[in-house]
């Protein structure tokens, strides 16, 4: 367990001589200046933070433990990016090592660790770029005391330190004379023109270890030695109704497969232990179980909708207005009023990586490999499910194969320690791709009512917006809900709307649906909400036969939203006129301190199969840390959202999720995804989020391509139940 770490530095002996530096040595007036920190979101805050830290070994190389997860976004590149960049240190120099669980990563006003709403490299580019600076000055004083020449005679390249007579010398041979200077108050960072690394593409630092098959996932871990019993590998089964319990087993014949050892029992679930996956799986496939599903059990998809439906007639509170007139007044001065709802499926998180996790308990304490977007929470649960002092919990975060929201739900990680602690050896738990399916924590399904009020040349001027539907966050930490009981999430991307419409009032209605776990999704509330604006928008522009980009730039959108529609435009050749059944789809959003604007191009065959042509996207994201990885982001979450918009739904019968696996529950086969252009504009702003960005408006740009070939305003996802 790693103890908290001082102001100041420490020196250890343990191998290589290290200088660790926690990071607030970093200037709090720089950061102050820094209008862009106030997230909405992520919740970066304008007060130094003490999140992380950077060790420089005496063999000159250069660790940064980083907080956050993984799993795919390219962060573990920008931050080596920003460290190498400041500290004048070769990208090939930085090592980046993921943290324990431990409070100094909490950062100022935020409710954990945690690893969310695309927002690592925003909140870690000030703080770790100041920090890098203050250790590459107390190099140079350290080289320059020792060589009796100023400081500003030396300079830092490449991990070491150059005097005017052409000495140099390397970090690692000065760290003990630097660990005893006093830290300077002020640094300078590099002026942008200066910068070698940030802002030109790198290759991600992961790949080789990735290609190289040596990077360790949790299916990789393997634990066990001559003083540890050999890990076991034990496969779940859970009830699949949410409150289910077993009624009854007969575990006779699983027990006699070759290589199982024994059964474990929870009040829902149980674990198949063996030697292997293979011999654990015969095992699962032999059990006889009877379930007792409880009161979840005659709940169907159709059951859902109804209650959504029913709840609409409840009181609502008020979660967000721009205006103070009653929307009401402002409705009623419209020249004319529009009612419509969009409905959006329940959807899973189908990351390519199943559950699983390993742990290990002995001598009163807890070891576990797994991954987790707040590892700190872990830490906590399991303590408390064991009865143990949190400091006797290790937890090790790991690679993951895609998360999209699923790593922020811990479920899984407590039913593992529970099978665990009726054992002595430890215990790898694996929920197969059909059980990982089976007990996901959902997106929940939402209804959205919106009144619509337009004046005589079709201009918006009243929007009532009313969101029906369980809240995640109620589900995650209830104390995280306003007073009110608005959940923050669900104002995600509609509070920082690009257009000024006169009078917006958002209004919600919670509606907890008991037979189904709600969990984050890709895009949390900003995929939601995204669909509804824009597609309500495209509707309007159609009904004021009027452009959609040119009814947007009526809403008086600001110079960075221009920019992006502009950029896009130009890049697609809106005006270009499409070929016979191909349609062509816009949306845009401003979330997550970033702008994108996406225009696709898809086919609707004779046959109703849908091809997807193009994309095009322009997106301000800030300063482009690494430009490559920005585009691979945009494009990885226009695959996800595409897809999902096109063919993604869970369905409900007999209170058990019908999807269980990839031929049941669709993402876009290569075959079936589109040439994708992402453009990015110039922009000297701090930078913002991206990993979401391309799923947040994928629904609605692709919807509106499809309405315009089939001529219908197409209100509910998936798309496929317009073509069928």
């Amino acid at each position: 367990m790693m103890n908290k770490l001082s102001r100041r530095a420490f020196l250890t002996k343990t191998g290589a001589l290290a200088l660790g530096v926690s990071l607030p040595l970093f200037s709090t007036k720089a950061q102050q200046t820094d209008v862009s920190s106030e997230h909405i979101d992520n919740k970066v805050s304008d007060k130094p933070y003490h999140n992380a830290y950077i060790e420089i070994s005496a063999d000159n190389k250069v660790d940064f433990i980083i907080p956050d997860i993984e799993f795919g976004q390219g962060i573990y590149t920008a931050v080596a990016m920003l460290l190498a960049e400041e500290l004048e240190v070769e990208l090939a120099q930085v090592r980046v090592r993921p943290a324990l669980p431990n409070k100094i990563y909490v950062l100022p006003g935020e409710i954990t660790e945690i690893t969310w709403g695309s927002g690592s490299t925003a909140k870690d580019w000030l703080p770790l770029q100041h920090a890098a600076a203050t250790l590459r000055e107390l190099l140079i004083q350290a080289a320059a005391q020792s060589w009796s020449v100023s400081a500003d005679q030396c300079r830092a390249e490449s991990g070491k330190i150059y005097g005017p007579e052409d000495q140099s010398v390397v970090y690692g041979s000065v760290l003990q004379q630097a660990v005893l200077l006093a830290v300077p108050e002020h640094v300078e960072l590099k002026k942008k023109e200066n910068y070698k690394l940030i802002g030109k593409s790198q290759p991600r630092v992961d790949t080789p270890e990735k290609i190289h098959g040596t990077a360790i996932y949790g299916l990789d871990v393997s634990v066990g030695n001559s003083d540890i019993p050999n890990m076991k590998v034990g496969l779940i089964v859970a009830c699949p109704v949410v409150g289910g319990k077993i009624a009854q087993i007969n575990d006779q014949q699983a027990r006699s497969i070759k290589g199982v050892h024994d059964i474990l029992k929870l009040d829902d679930a149980l674990c198949v232990v063996a030697d292997h996956f293979w011999a654990a799986s015969k095992g699962v496939e032999q059990l006889q179980i009877v379930w007792d599903f409880g009161k979840n059990v005659n709940v169907t998809t159709e059951s859902i909708y109804q209650d959504l439906h029913n709840a609409a007639q409840h009181q609502a509170i008020v979660g967000y207005t721009n205006s103070a007139e009653k929307i009401e007044t402002a409705l009623g001065r419209a020249t004319q009023r529009h009612k419509w709802a969009y409905q959006q499926p329940m959807l899973a998180h189908a990351a390519l990586e199943p559950l699983n996790c390993t742990v290990y308990i002995h001598d009163e304490r807890c070891e576990i490999w797994s991954c987790s977007q707040t590892p700190l929470w872990v830490q906590e649960q399991v303590a408390s499910t064991l009865d143990l002092k949190q400091d006797y919990i290790t937890f090790h975060n790991l690679f993951v194969g895609g998360s999209f929201g699923r790593r922020l739900n811990h479920h899984y990680i407590i039913q593992a320690v529970q099978f665990a602690k009726q054992v002595a050896y430890p215990l790898k738990c694996i929920w197969s791709r059909e059980e990982d399916f089976a007990q996901d924590c959902v997106r929940p399904p939402y209804l959205d009512q919106v009144e619509i009020g337009v004046d005589g040349f079709g201009q918006l001027t009243a929007l009532k917006h009313h969101i029906i539907g369980p809240s995640v966050t109620e589900y995650w930490d209830k104390d995280l809900l306003t007073k009110e009981g608005m959940d923050p999430d669900l104002l995600l991307g509609l509070d920082t709307m690009p257009y000024q419409i006169p009078h917006y009032q958002l209004n919600y209605t919670n509606c907890p649906l008991s037979a189904i776990r709600p969990g984050w999704w890709q895009g949390n509330g900003a995929t939601r909400n995204i669909f509804v604006l824009e597609s309500l928008i495209n509707s309007l522009a159609s009904k004021a036969q009027k452009d959609p980009i040119e009814y947007r730039k009526s809403l008086k959108l600001d110079t960075r939203a221009l920019a992006v529609i502009d950029m896009v435009e130009q890049h697609s050749q809106w005006d270009k006129e499409l070929p016979r059944g191909v349609g062509r789809g816009f949306a845009m959003a401003h979330v997550f301190d970033s702008y994108i604007a996406m225009i696709v191009e898809a086919e609707v065959t004779a046959m109703s199969i849908v091809r997807l042509h193009r994309v095009i996207v322009a997106v301000d994201c800030g300063f482009a840390v690494n430009p490559d990885q920005i585009a691979a982001q945009i494009e990885s979450g226009a695959v996800i959202g595409l897809g999902a918009a096109l063919y993604d739904e869970i369905q409900i019968k007999n209170g058990q999720i019908m999807q269980h696996n990839y031929n049941q529950y669709r993402v876009l086969r290569m075959n079936e995804c589109p040439q994708i252009e992402v453009h990015i504009i110039n922009s000297d702003a701090p930078p913002s989020g991206v990993g979401e960005l391309g799923t947040v408006v994928a629904a609605p740009a692709l919807s509106h391509a499809i309405g315009s070939v089939i001529e219908k305003r197409l209100s509910s996802l998936p798309l496929n139940h317009y073509l069928t």
